[in-house]
């Protein structure tokens, strides 16, 4: 492992201070190769956090239970390392091993985006709930949203109409995922459902016909693709209808 990689690890377990952060930050927005290792990591992270969880639903050995009852508790001399951080270092050779050559179906490159999805979900899951506070910036201010939030991201877009699905664009906010800021759309149905496209600068310009990829992520569905120098994404819940045809007008209309 070098020095960056041991970095990495640090920082996704949040051990860095504001300085080391902000350098890592910084070498992962201009550094194609060192944004892949990151989503490795956190990818790495990701399945080894679901081994553990289905290795806790088998049941523990007797004998190993009685080994564990009789074991003398011991006075904590050191901070406790999030459970997390230390079960990736010690399973990341072997998860790594596993996922290496893996790729979303349809795909002709490594994985590089499922941790800024993940990430994503996890705004979702949160904002996608709310009412009066859904977005930062309301519809009315379209113009505004297109600037700001293209500038910030570093990649121009326009609006996408999405009437024709039954969805009423609803404003704009702004994310951070993989420490790179991302604009964040949301559109919502009649019946209250929240359908948000969000972008953010990709590390590779691909001029060709966009490639979409469909996965579900922590009881969502995406719709991805790469398109204009920008990673594209559409969220919905699991099972949403025409989503994929939803991410099609999309990319035709953004």
């Amino acid at each position: 492992m070098t020095d960056f990689s041991a970095k990495l690890s640090a920082y996704l377990d949040g051990e860095l201070d504001p300085t080391e952060a902000a350098a890592v930050e910084v070498r992962l927005a201009g550094d194609a190769g060192a944004q892949a290792e990151l989503d490795a990591l956190i990818q790495a992270d990701a399945t080894a956090q679901e081994q553990f969880e289905e290795l806790l639903n088998d049941p523990v050995p007797f004998a190993l239970a009685q080994q564990i009852k009789a074991a003398p508790l011991q006075a904590q001399t050191t901070p406790a390392r999030p459970i997390w951080g230390t079960l990736a270092a010690s399973l990341l050779v072997f998860i790594l091993g596993g996922i290496g050559g893996y790729v979303f179906k349809g795909q002709s490159e490594p994985i590089q985006t499922a941790g800024w999805l993940a990430d994503i979900a996890d705004y979702h899951v949160v904002y996608a709930s709310q009412g009066r506070h859904l977005v930062e910036v309301g519809a009315d201010e379209a113009d505004h949203i297109e600037t700001w939030l293209g500038n910030t991201v570093g990649a121009s877009f326009s609006i996408p109409d999405l009437s024709g699905f039954d969805l009423t664009f609803e404003g704009g906010r702004l994310l951070v995922a993989n420490g790179k800021p991302v604009a964040q759309l949301m559109y919502r149905q009649p019946d209250g459902t929240v359908i948000a496209l969000c972008l953010q600068r990709s590390n590779k310009d691909d001029g060709t016909v966009p490639e979409f990829n469909a996965q579900t992520i922590n009881g969502f569905d995406f719709v991805s693709w790469t398109a204009g120098g920008a990673d594209y994404v559409v969220i919905g819940p699991e099972g949403q209808p025409d989503l994929a045809a939803i991410a099609a007008n999309a990319a035709l209309d953004i």
